[in-house]
């Protein structure tokens, strides 16, 4: 689990779920395909979109590595 303290380490926590959902949206993978790479259930997936929970850092390259994308790319607008 990330251990964000401050207030601006929040709001990067906020972007998270809102970048993952647009990836696969606009990528065009569904939740089970990606669940399937990462090695999570679909319900962790729609967890992370939601921001209920976080994946931890081993899930979190899986997911960069997934979508071809820099892991900053997660927590920056």
């Amino acid at each position: 689990m990330f251990d964000f303290k401050g207030k601006d380490d929040q709001l990067k926590l906020e972007i998270f779920p809102k970048k993952l959902k647009e990836l696969r949206i606009e990528q065009n993978f569904l939740v089970e395909q990606i669940a399937l790479f990462v090695g999570v259930s679909t319900a962790s997936i729609r967890n992370y979109e939601s921001g209920a929970t976080y994946p931890n850092v081993e899930r979190l390259l899986k997911l960069a590595n997934f979508f071809d994308v820099p892991l900053d790319y997660f927590f920056k607008e």
